[in-house]
């Protein structure tokens, strides 16, 4: 990390962040010739994401997912794309690197801008060495959506398959309806509309960043609705990010299988995939939420959110599971095997620990300090903060029938908890004591105690290194 931040206890030891200003949705994942690009919505002058110059991407890359150098902006916002460079995916063809993305314009007036005085481009630009972008396409714009949408159309995913291109758009209809639009072309510049994909009743009015993929023998459809009412275990944040299995051909006749959470916390949002090198299907979300009513008090110190730890994705009798990437395993050392009704020290605020259970685990508490309680009680799984700690966040649950395994990786203000190989997932900031007040403290100071009540379970812990981020 750089020298100004050396003594920020809450900056992440093994997370992107932004180098300073605001980060969200995670963009153009790939791996082109061997390097692992990152890409993400960036405003570097302010930290709560306003400012006076519209949103762009940012940029890292690096040989590894954990040796990242920050590379900058690598295009400014322009004719296309005045308001802001939104979010949109990459694709590896003819040893190029394609990024596409939405190209926001708002026109002056008195708009509501959402049935009129917006207009969304939908944008290609080619990269040969991932270091430098060309010039900017337009492949699609306003008038070429169907007439039933509204203006908010954007968030392309492009992909591949049997020889031809394809494209999925999140859309809000006129009728208040969330959907997805299909197009397809034969050679990356033209595109026709396929089909929209919905559900029968409206489920949410929007949906955001789309992505299609195959993980195992399932076809998923991942989106971000916007607008679903909240129920006792599920759809507890703002807007949700999910998936639907899909059976059938997404081109022709399909259906939509139950919607499922990518995750139950506080921060996770508009997450994207993409496969490597080594043919693993890897998972990034936004470690943050749009519009919550909960806070960063990182914004003081000039920055603000995070991404998620990449996560490998798998699946298991139509379930699919996320687990942390293996190489986040080399930044751990100082193994302890932790009595289960005992304590485990992080001295850095960093930790990497896991639990198996013997007996079902069905009654037990780990506790984070004296801010944090993740709880498994009467087929609960709970995690509350207090102590001031949540900056507004409090408590999000879910049910559990039984409790395998849990992995939490601890990241100084950063908090992922692995249930059962990963079948559920809890994404949350928070804020511990040790960085409070003047919000400089000496590294020696950052530690976090760790107490565990998890009787028939076996634990053991880690401290964590920090991942190389060249600045």
């Amino acid at each position: 990390m750089v020298k100004e931040w050396q003594d920020d206890g809450w900056r992440l030891k093994f997370h992107l962040m932004p180098p300073a200003g605001w980060l969200n949705d995670p963009n153009g994942l790939c791996q082109f010739r061997g390097e692992y690009h990152v890409f993400f919505q960036y405003q570097p002058e302010d930290a709560g994401g306003g400012g006076k110059t519209p949103k762009v991407w940012g940029h890292y890359a690096g040989n590894s997912l954990l040796h990242m150098r920050f590379e900058g902006i690598p295009f400014q916002t322009g004719r296309l794309d005045r308001n802001g460079s939104y979010s949109g995916c990459a694709l590896i063809e003819n040893d190029e690197m394609q990024l596409y993305y939405t190209g926001n314009i708002r026109l002056p007036g008195d708009y509501d801008y959402i049935h009129d005085g917006r207009e969304s481009n939908t944008i290609r630009v080619v990269s040969r060495d991932g270091a430098h972008f060309g010039k900017k396409e337009l492949l699609l714009k306003t008038a070429d959506y169907p007439a039933e949408c509204t203006r908010h159309v954007r968030d392309p995913k492009v992909w591949k398959e049997n020889g031809r291109y394809y494209m999925v758009l999140g859309a809000r209809l006129k009728g208040g309806q969330g959907a997805a639009l299909v197009y397809d072309s034969c050679d990356l510049k033209k595109w026709k509309f396929l089909k929209k994909i919905t559900t029968p009743e409206a489920f949410g009015y929007m949906w955001e960043c789309p992505d299609y993929f195959t993980a195992g023998e399932e076809n998923i459809l991942s989106v971000c609705p916007q607008g679903l009412e909240e129920e006792e275990w599920q759809y507890q944040n703002i807007y949700q990010a999910g998936y639907f299995t899909v059976k059938g051909d997404i081109r022709e006749e399909q259906r939509l299988e139950v919607f499922t959470e990518w995750d139950k916390g506080f921060d996770f949002y508009a997450p994207q995939t993409f496969r490597d090198e080594a043919g693993r299907r890897i998972l990034i979300g936004w470690a943050g939420m749009p519009d919550a009513g909960y806070e960063n008090p990182t914004v003081t110190r000039g920055w603000q959110h995070a991404l998620t730890v990449p996560r490998a994705l798998s699946s298991r009798n139509g379930k699919i599971l996320q687990q942390p990437m293996e190489e986040l395993k080399t930044l751990r050392y100082g193994k302890q095997e932790i009595d289960p009704t005992g304590s485990f020290l992080l001295e850095d605020g960093s930790g990497d620990v896991e639990l198996q259970a013997g007996d079902g685990g069905r009654e037990w508490q780990i506790l984070i300090g004296n801010g944090c309680a993740l709880t498994c009680h009467k087929g609960v799984l709970q995690l509350e903060f207090s102590q001031g700690w949540g900056y507004g966040r409090k408590i999000r649950g879910t049910r559990l029938e039984e409790c395998r395994n849990v992995r939490i990786l601890i990241d100084t203000s950063m908090l992922e908890i692995y249930v059962n190989d990963g079948e559920i997932v809890f994404t949350s900031r928070f804020y511990p004591e040790f960085a409070s007040g003047t919000g400089t403290v000496k590294p020696e100071t950052r530690t976090l105690l760790l107490e565990f009540n998890c009787p028939g379970m076996i634990a053991a812990g880690w401290q964590m290194r920090e991942m190389e981020i060249d600045l």
